[in-house]
C-alpha cells in the first residue's frame, strides 16, 4: 500500500501545537504563507494544511523566499516562508537579504533537529541561526515541547509580528523531536484549531505600527525655502498604488503640489508612480551627461535615484556648497555615495503638507522650468529614436512601459532592463506600480520575485521585463510556483551579460577575456528553454508587436514575448543614441 493510501493516524500534540500558533499569526495579521516541503518541518506543513492562511507550495526554498518577497513588497503585509532543516534552511538567505534592504516583512520559519543533537554529527543539522543572523532584525529559536502553552505560543506570535512590524525580515528557527507529528492526544482524530473564544481569552491583540511624527515647523519652514532653488527627487515612491487612494493623497502627490508652490525641480525615477502634468523630469541620468546648474538643495525622498550618473550630480552639489538632505519615514541610513548633509526619519506625507500650507498657492521668481524643456528635448529624441529603431530593446522596454497603466504593474530586472527603463522611458499620464528588487541590486530570484509580486493582484495584468542571464538563472520558479493570471514575461536577449559592455572597466580589458570572464554567453536561448516547459514563447521583432501581447494577457493569458537581438547589435543601439543624445546636449551648453 503506497503512503498516500494508508489510513491516517490522529495529528499528535506537535501538529496541535503549530496550529495554535498559526492562528494566533493569522489572527495578528499574517495571511500569506509559502512553504517548501520537507521531512523535520512535517508537523507544520500538516497544521498549515487546516489552516485558514493562504499557502503557496513551492519545491525551491530559494525561489520560494523570492515569491515571499514579492508577496511582501506589493501587498505589504508579512508573509511567513517555511522550510525544512538543513542546507534547506540556507537556501532562504539570498531572498532575505533582498528583503533586510528592502523594509520587507517576511517572517523565515525554519524547521530544525532539536538542540540535544547538535554538533554530534546529526544529519541534516547545522547552525541555522548563525547562517541567517545579520539579515533578519530578529531571531527566535524555540524548541517544541508539550510544556508551551497557548499563552506561550500567543506571545510568541505577537513577539515575532511586532518585530515585523519594525520592517524587515524575522527568523523563527523551530527544534522538532521525533516522532515528528507529536504523541498522539488521546480522543482526537482531526487537528482541532482553537476557537476565535480561546485565542480572546490569551489576550493578545494586533500590534499597531506608529509612523514617526512630522518635522516640527521651524525644521519644515528651513528645509522648504522659496528664497533658495531646489530639487525634490523622488525615489521608490509609489504610494498611489495602494487602492482607495487619490493621487493627490499620496507622497508622491503630496511631493508636487510642494514643488509647484516652491518653485522647485520635480525629479522623479521609475518607481515613482507619479502622473506627469508637465513638470516631472525624468531623464536626469542623460541630462547629467553635461555640466548642470545645479541648485542650492536637492531634498532627496525614499530611496536614492537609480542611476549612479545622478549620485555624482548629487556630490557636485554638496561640493559647490549646497546641501543633500534625506527624508523618509524608515530608521535607516541612507548615504550610498557618502555626500549627504543631513537626514531625517518622519512622517514623510504630512511633513510635505505641513510644507505646502506654510506656502503661498504660487511662489514667484524661480524662473521658467528650464530643466523640463531640456527633458522634452530629450524624451523626443528617445522617441525617435525608438520609432526608427523598433527592433531595439531601448523600443521594447519604452514601448512595454507605455502600453501599461493605472493599477497594472511592471516588474524589473536589474542589469540592463532597469537602465533602458530609468534613462528611457517616456512621458505617461497614468504610469503602472514599477517595482524591482533593488535592495541587494542582483539578478537572483528575479522571476520568483515576480510571480510573487503578481500572485498579490491576479485581477490585474503584472508584466516582467527581464535580460537573457536573468531569466536563464531563475528559470526553475516557472516551474515550481504558481504562474501570473495575468501575465507577461519580455526578455531580452542579447546573448550575454551586457551590461558588462557599459561599465568603465571594458574599455580596458581584452575582448575575448571580457567575453569569456564577464559577457559569459549562455550555451542556450531562454525562448528555447520556456518552451520546454511548456510555456507560450512568442518571438517579437518590433516592440509594436507588444500591443497584442498586452491585450492579450488583459484578458488572463500568461504569455512570454522573446526580442532576440544580438550584443553587438544591442550595444551599438545605446552607442547610437548616447551619440545622438550628446549631440543634442551640445547644443545646450549655455543653458543658464
Amino acid at each position: 500500500m503506497i503512503p498516500s493510501m494508508l489510513t491516517p493516524e490522529p495529528p499528535g500534540a506537535n501538529v496541535r501545537l503549530f496550529s495554535i500558533l498559526l492562528d494566533q499569526l493569522n489572527r495578528l495579521g499574517v495571511h500569506h504563507v509559502v512553504l517548501a516541503p520537507g521531512s523535520r518541518s512535517t508537523p507544520l506543513a500538516v497544521a498549515l494544511a487546516s489552516s485558514a492562511m493562504s499557502v503557496s507550495v513551492c519545491l525551491d526554498e530559494r525561489a520560494a523566499a523570492f515569491f515571499a518577497a514579492g508577496i511582501a513588497r506589493r501587498s505589504r503585509e508579512p508573509v511567513m516562508v517555511v522550510t525544512t532543516s538543513g542546507t534547506a534552511s540556507l537556501e532562504l538567505v539570498p531572498a532575505l537579504a533582498e528583503a533586510s534592504l528592502s523594509g520587507l516583512a517576511i517572517l523565515a520559519v525554519t524547521a530544525d533537529r532539536p538542540a540535544r543533537l547538535k554538533g554530534v554529527g546529526a544529519p541534516q543539522t547545522l547552525d541555522q541561526l548563525q547562517a541567517m543572523s545579520s539579515y533578519v532584525g530578529a531571531t527566535i529559536s524555540l524548541e517544541l515541547v508539550a510544556s508551551l502553552s497557548e499563552r506561550d505560543l500567543g506571545s510568541i506570535a505577537l513577539q515575532l509580528v511586532t518585530e515585523l512590524m519594525r520592517g524587515g525580515p524575522v527568523h523563527l528557527n523551530i527544534g522538532i523531536e521525533e516522532p515528528l507529528l507529536g504523541p498522539v492526544i488521546e480522543g482526537e482524530s482531526e487537528i482541532s484549531l482553537p476557537s476565535t473564544q480561546e485565542h480572546e481569552s490569551i489576550g493578545v491583540r494586533r500590534p499597531v505600527r506608529t509612523t514617526p511624527a512630522p518635522l516640527d515647523t521651524e525644521l519644515t519652514r528651513g528645509l522648504f525655502d522659496p528664497e533658495r532653488k531646489g530639487w525634490l527627487m523622488l525615489g521608490g515612491v509609489s504610494q498611489s498604488a495602494l487602492p482607495d487612494v487619490a493621487p493627490e493623497e499620496t507622497i508622491a502627490g503630496a511631493a508636487r503640489t510642494l514643488a509647484m508652490r516652491l518653485g522647485w525641480r520635480l525629479v522623479v525615477d521609475s518607481r515613482t508612480q507619479l502622473a506627469d502634468k508637465g513638470e516631472c523630469v525624468i531623464h536626469l541620468d542623460l541630462l547629467t551627461r553635461i555640466s548642470l546648474p545645479l541648485p542650492d538643495i536637492a531634498v532627496v525622498i525614499g530611496d536614492f535615484p537609480l542611476a549612479r550618473s545622478a549620485m555624482g550630480t548629487l556630490r557636485a552639489i554638496v561640493e559647490q556648497g549646497g546641501e543633500v538632505v534625506t527624508l523618509n519615514d524608515r530608521s535607516v541610513f541612507r548615504d550610498p555615495g557618502r555626500f549627504v548633509t543631513t537626514g531625517y526619519v518622519a512622517d514623510v506625507k504630512e511633513t510635505l503638507y505641513n510644507a505646502s500650507k506654510l506656502l503661498p498657492e504660487v511662489v514667484s521668481g524661480q524662473g521658467p522650468n528650464l530643466l523640463r524643456q531640456l527633458d522634452e528635448k530629450i524624451d523626443a529624441l528617445v522617441q525617435g529614436f525608438a520609432e526608427t529603431h523598433p527592433d531595439s530593446e531601448i523600443a521594447a522596454a519604452r514601448r512595454l512601459y507605455s502600453l501599461l497603466h493605472g493599477e497594472e504593474a511592471l516588474f524589473v530586472s536589474a542589469s540592463m532592463p532597469i537602465r533602458y527603463l530609468d534613462q528611457f522611458r517616456g512621458y505617461h499620464l497614468d504610469p503602472p506600480l514599477v517595482a524591482m528588487n533593488r535592495g541587494a541590486n542582483g539578478i537572483d530570484g528575479v522571476i520568483a520575485s515576480y510571480l510573487g509580486f503578481a500572485h498579490t493582484r491576479p485581477e490585474a495584468l503584472t508584466a516582467l521585463l527581464i535580460g537573457d542571464l536573468a531569466t536563464l538563472y531563475d528559470v526553475s520558479a516557472l516551474i515550481h510556483l504558481p504562474l501570473a493570471h495575468r501575465g507577461l514575461i519580455v526578455v531580452l536577449d542579447n546573448q550575454g551579460g551586457l551590461i558588462f559592455d557599459q561599465v568603465p572597466p571594458a574599455t580596458r580589458i581584452a575582448p575575448e577575456v571580457q567575453t569569456e570572464y564577464f559577457v559569459t554567453p549562455p550555451r542556450v536561448r531562454p525562448a528555447g528553454v520556456l518552451s520546454g516547459i511548456g510555456l507560450e514563447v512568442i518571438r517579437v521583432s518590433d516592440a509594436n508587436d507588444l500591443d497584442a501581447l498586452v491585450e492579450r494577457a488583459r484578458l488572463g493569458e500568461f504569455l512570454v514575448a522573446v526580442l532576440e537581438v544580438g550584443r553587438a547589435v544591442s550595444h551599438e543601439s545605446l552607442g547610437s543614441l548616447y551619440a545622438q543624445i550628446d549631440r543634442q546636449l551640445a547644443k545646450e551648453q549655455m543653458y543658464p
